[in-house]
């Protein structure tokens, strides 16, 4: 299962990764559009801290391959709109959160709190029912208790946490990948 257990001291957190939504080459389309993101999501380190344990869970997804096949289906389309529209399709996989589900069915131990953080956007109101977050609305959260803040949103740097905990040993991917392509979630527990 793609999940390894990790210290407190291995993540690392720094309040300028909740800027990095809004650079001059590119501005996220949920910031400050949600509540779960940027500017409004909170900064997290001290929280974190009072956690005991931590699980670091990711998917793998062979992208290397998905190029060859969507090439093989379309040989005119470039490598790099391949991976544009890989890239704007991954918001709706749930591939992380599969490993999240099999990763707590086989959680035993007993704590008395949690706190998950994925990747990317909430994702519980992105549907066609309720048809996006209710924040441009100027309405609370529908679900403040199922709410997915992800670790960059909480000011988690995500790329020097998964480099450090490779080149320490920690966890065993290539990272950065040209093949393969990652997503990475949090678990912790008290």
């Amino acid at each position: 299962m793609p999940a390894v257990e990790i210290k407190y001291e291995d993540i690392f957190f720094d309040p300028k990764v909740q800027t990095l939504c809004v650079t001059p080459s590119f501005t996220c389309p949920y910031y400050n559009h949600s509540h779960s993101c940027p500017p409004v999501a909170p900064y997290l380190e001290e929280e974190v801290s009072k956690y005991k344990r931590f699980f670091l869970i990711y998917s793998k997804f062979d992208l290397e391959n998905h190029i060859k096949e969507v090439k093989a289906k379309h040989p005119k389309r470039s490598e790099y709109r391949i991976k544009l529209a890989f890239q704007m399709k991954s918001l709706f996989r749930e591939d992380l959160d599969e490993e999240f589900n099999k990763f707590l069915d086989d959680f035993e131990d007993n704590y008395e709190e949690r706190l998950l953080l994925y990747d990317g956007t909430c994702r519980i109101c992105l549907n066609k029912e309720e048809r996006g977050c209710t924040f441009d609305d100027g309405l609370p959260c529908r679900y403040p208790n199922k709410r997915k803040y992800s670790m960059e949103a909480v000011g988690i740097e995500v790329i020097r946490t998964v480099y450090h905990l490779q080149k320490t040993n920690k966890i065993d991917i290539e990272y950065p990948s040209n093949k393969y392509s990652y997503r990475f979630g949090l678990a912790c527990y008290k």
